[in-house]
């Protein structure tokens, strides 16, 4: 194309976008006197990439495709070569020849999660969790947006018309990678040819299955993603792809030794061996295939080098499987030597399930989610320690903690291979965390007739039990320190998310995360899920009336949308001013066995005398809000012991604390309106 065909096209796609050349060069992060001469026609070859981000900052897909195929390209591009994505190794996205630019790093992370999991939702969180391995930026929604937006910039100027698709699909609170045809993205086509090696074995062919095995192996060029980030190479499908390789390596290498053909195993074994530099099945067959090929003290060697590592690295010694392996070195049986398969017995299988109630399926994601699972997943300060991390979660009644919990441990879950234990909590007596301990132990795979009667004896063969396992233990409802701690798991690899009304703050070792009430967005989200987004956002004013009403708390919120759901011929606006009337709001405020009244209540009563006659003293006072020295009057005490009331009602989750040094507590309007009835 010639100079001045871009220069028109780019310059047209800048005044059809109404952004001025400056801004154009600060948002693709190209020279200002770049741009100036490329509209202007005087550069002779404008480089692929300056096209690719002046295309990009624009969302001008067509212009892409205007500038020509080449365009973010390296290489040579036919009209006719599809687009093709990589991951069994480096990531890339090439046609023909030609390897296409995939963009930044963050966006490259991005594309590599979605194609590590496609046709899958990857949700918004997991996003979140794998792009920004740290503290999260005020602006990460936008810069997901960006970065989606991005890449099917790139996929929309490479699909052929009549071809098979490949596009980034918005799925609720995520996005899916939809691509037609598993020959587009190797880690798809890796799975059928695995697949069909599978029914090539049960159908007892085994020089089609080892002609599958081959070519499916042939399409890994290193190692999974390589390098990518840490979080997004450690991902539980990337992991899981990885076992494959290997399992079907070592099952290529069996039907291939069985043929004498040794050199196809050291070709296929050896650059997976590198990788995988303790596992003994991959070196067992690399021992019998040396020693066939009559390279014996080859195969010793290795021997020699993968017994060293063991004992370096894991302090164990090589187990019967490789020590198998050596013998028939030693005894001259490598050209017919076979190697067993068989795992030595170990201990019983950890809990593979996960315990965990049904999740609310119009979750509204909020930071707190994100902070929990950074901590739970390896970010805490004492892991470095070897501590287990104990996440302690609280909030005002209705906020949410519940759900949360359950949203969060499930998204954790695959961090925690052994499994997920659940619990929920009624008084924390010793009777009741007795029976929990015993369920416990029992999914930890401890016979019922094995258990002792004695709680102590029961927590000390439950500790045993959960050392060294990988399992989150989820405690809802948490009543006290003393009832939880027989619960949490010692020593690493264990993890423990608690929830409860009042902090935790004697738990010895804990995180603790206070659960906020919603923003306005938050609140009408949350409406528009439950109730229909066309009809709440028709009438957003409306709706936000609603939610200052509900004054955020997630539990009020629920039921005005299930209300709104049941009612279809009410408006929002007549929600809103039936809430208006304090004397009926907390009536308006219940749905089915849901009421906000009734989980006032149940906070209410757990309070003793002194803190109940200081709560129904501050909520008769015109003032909403309370610094210690107007409190002293109000309660008629000491300056001292009125901030100590009033902290004591901040761990009751009955006042909410200042926001900072020298402000003032407040009181929600919700428990204003409820302890005035009392």
């Amino acid at each position: 194309m010639a100079e001045r065909d871009v220069a028109t096209l780019v310059r047209s796609a800048r005044t059809r976008n109404g952004v001025s050349q400056r801004d154009l060069a600060e948002k693709s992060g190209i020279g200002l006197r770049t741009l100036r001469e490329i509209e202007r026609g005087r550069v002779r070859a404008p480089r692929s990439g300056s096209l690719r981000r002046i295309a990009e900052a624009l969302s001008e897909p067509a212009l892409l495709a205007q500038v020509g195929a080449t365009a973010g390209a390296e290489g040579d591009v036919s009209e006719d070569d599809p687009l093709v994505l990589r991951i069994l190794g480096r990531l890339s996205a090439t046609r023909g020849t030609a390897e296409l630019l995939t963009g930044t790093p963050k966006q490259r992370t991005l594309l590599g999660l979605l194609a590590l999991q496609a046709h899958q939702v990857v949700e918004r969180d997991e996003i979140i969790e794998v792009l920004w391995d740290g503290e999260l930026p005020d602006t990460f929604g936008q810069l997901i947006h960006t970065y989606i937006s991005r890449i099917r910039l790139m996929l929309d100027a490479h699909t052929l018309p009549g071809t098979g698709r490949t596009a980034v699909l918005r799925r609720g609170g995520g996005y899916e990678l939809r691509i037609e045809g598993d020959s587009r993205l190797d880690v798809l086509e890796f799975g059928r040819l695995t697949h069909e090696a599978a029914r090539a074995r049960a159908g007892d062919d085994q020089v089609h299955e080892q002609a599958l095995l081959a070519e499916a192996l042939g399409l890994w060029r290193g190692h999974l993603l390589e390098g990518a980030p840490p979080r997004l190479a450690r991902h539980a499908a990337a992991v899981e792809h990885t076992r494959l390789r290997v399992a079907s390596a070592l099952r290529l290498a069996d039907l291939a030794l069985a043929r004498g053909q040794h050199e196809e195993v050291l070709a296929q074994l050896g650059p997976i061996a590198r990788h995988e530099m303790l596992h003994e099945g991959l070196h067992a067959r690399l021992l019998a295939a040396l020693a066939g090929s009559g390279r014996r003290a080859e195969a010793l060697e290795l021997f020699a080098a993968v017994d060293r590592r063991l004992r370096a690295e894991s302090g164990i010694e090589p187990g019967a499987e490789l020590r198998e392996a050596q013998m028939a070195v030693l005894r001259e049986d490598g050209p017919a030597a076979t190697v067993s398969t068989a795992r030595p017995a170990g201990r019983a299988d950890a809990l593979r399930s996960v315990q965990l109630p049904q999740s609310v399926g119009d979750f509204v994601g909020r930071v707190e989610h994100f902070q929990v699972r950074q901590y739970l997943t390896g970010q805490g300060p004492l892991a470095a320690f070897g501590a287990a991390p104990v996440a302690a979660l609280h909030g005002p009644v209705g906020v949410g903690k519940s759900a949360l919990t359950v949203q969060i441990a499930a998204s954790v879950a695959r961090h925690f291979p052994d499994g997920v234990l659940h619990a929920r909590l009624r008084t924390g007596t010793p009777d009741e965390v007795r029976t929990v301990l015993r369920g416990f132990t029992r999914a930890l795979g401890v016979p019922a007739a094995e258990l002792p009667a004695g709680l102590p004896e029961l927590a000390a063969l439950y500790q045993e039990s959960v050392a060294g396992r990988r399992v989150l233990v989820v405690v809802d409802d948490a009543p006290g320190e003393r009832a939880v701690r027989p619960l949490l798991p010692s020593g690493p690899g264990g993890a423990a998310l608690l929830a409860g009304r009042t902090p935790l703050s004697g738990l010895e070792c804990a995180q603790h995360f206070r659960v906020e009430r919603f923003t306005a967005d938050q609140s009408v989200s949350l409406l528009a899920r439950i109730a229909g987004e066309r009809r709440v956002l028709s009438e957003r004013t409306a709706a936000e009336t609603v939610a200052e009403l509900c004054d955020g708390n997630p539990l009020a919120v629920r039921i005005a949308g299930m209300r709104l759901a049941a009612r279809p011929h009410w408006t929002v606006a007549r929600l809103a001013d039936r809430l208006a009337d304090e004397e009926r709001r907390l009536s308006e405020l219940v749905a089915g066995d849901l009421s906000v009244r009734d989980r006032l209540t149940s906070a209410y009563e757990g309070l003793d005398p002194s803190l109940r006659d200081a709560l129904r003293a501050l909520a008769r006072s015109a003032d909403r809000a309370f610094d210690p020295a107007g409190a002293s009057a109000l309660l008629r005490c000491g300056g001292r012991q009125a901030e100590d009331l009033l902290e004591r009602l901040v761990d009751h989750q009955l006042l909410e604390p200042p926001v900072s040094a020298g402000e003032a507590y407040a009181m929600s309007p919700l428990v204003r309106l409820h302890t005035r009835e009392q």
